[in-house]
């Protein structure tokens, strides 16, 4: 084990319930998982979004609002799915913004998986127009 780390004799396994392989579950994830925070100089977004490429989102903030979506053709992979617990291949989620968000200066990268929103601090002047950003 390494040091700092719970030992064996500590750790204790969570009772789960096994599903089959082509049992049907509730579990439905419309929208991936998303981890906001933030530091002294910008507002962070982190957007787990795996087999997307940058092409397919869409970023736009108006009034204080921003607006991710992702879109993206199903592929012709699995035929006939036995079992879907995720699907990102077409969704939206929106957030609004503190005051202090500079959404003009917003700017976005995808990277393994993970889309990246960086949005910085210090602004008080909120733009009349909607800005698109552009994802690199």
């Amino acid at each position: 084990m390494y040091p700092g780390s719970a030992s064996k004799n500590e750790m204790h396994p969570k009772k789960v319930t096994p599903l089959l392989f082509n049992e049907k579950s509730n579990i439905v994830m419309a929208n991936p998982p998303v981890n906001i925070c933030e530091t002294g100089t910008e507002y962070l977004m982190l957007i787990a979004a795996p087999g997307l490429q940058r092409e397919d989102f869409c970023i736009e903030i108006e009034k204080g609002i921003i607006a991710v979506s992702a879109k993206r053709l199903a592929t012709d992979i699995c035929i006939t799915n036995d079992r879907c617990e995720y699907d990102y291949t077409d969704w939206t989620r929106a957030f609004s913004l503190p005051t202090d968000a500079d959404e003009v200066l917003a700017h976005a990268k995808y990277k393994k998986g993970e889309l990246i929103i960086r949005i910085p601090r210090g602004n008080t002047i909120s733009s009349k127009e909607i800005v698109t950003v552009y994802v690199c």
